[in-house]
């Protein structure tokens, strides 16, 4: 159903960029062949979430429906939800983790390198009353903070800053 939905979505936008796309643009913009396309249209029309309709003897216009819409709709709200769920529990975790560094005497967070999560990481920080601030991967380590590498560099870098007494970001959300 998820996958279906991904189609939907795909389908949708293409036809918002090209109302009169043709399954082949349908189809190439979904990364499918056309006959998978034409099976899926045919899957979708059946529930309801898209509607077919001749624009000549030769050539077939789609369009989503208003059911078509809702399923998108609530696919996006289900999507907005599990984020929202997954940013309380990694806020909860790193909360845990920062106020321990607080209460072991350091009073700045450096995030070194990059993080789908530093604002998360910063959030947090002005919470706990913790200065932050983001260093670059070429900077030293600075032991009187609370060090973190972000997951967005290089393995390599990761396990550097690791070694040098940081802790990488997706080990604090994945529990160590």
């Amino acid at each position: 159903m998820e996958q279906d939905l991904a189609v939907l979505q795909n389908i949708s936008e293409t036809l918002k960029d090209d109302p009169q796309a043709s399954q082949r643009t349908l189809a190439k913009n979904a990364n499918m062949s056309l006959g998978m396309m034409n099976a899926i249209l045919g899957r979708f029309v059946e529930r309801g979430w898209i509607m077919l309709s001749n624009v000549n003897a030769r050539k077939l216009a789609y369009a989503i429906t208003p059911d078509g819409i809702k399923e998108l709709k609530d696919r996006s709200r289900q999507f907005a939800i599990r984020t929202f769920k997954i940013a309380n529990e990694y806020t909860e975790i790193l909360y845990d983790y920062l106020k321990k560094g607080k209460d072991d005497g350091k009073m700045k967070v450096y995030l070194y390198g990059k993080s789908y999560i530093r604002f998360l990481v910063y959030y947090v920080s002005k919470e706990l009353d913790l200065e932050f601030e983001i260093k670059s991967i070429d900077n030293n380590i600075d032991s009187s903070a609370i060090c973190l590498v972000g997951e967005l560099n290089s393995n390599e870098d990761q396990e550097k800053f690791v070694k040098l007494g940081c802790l990488n970001l997706l080990d604090i959300i994945n529990g160590f």
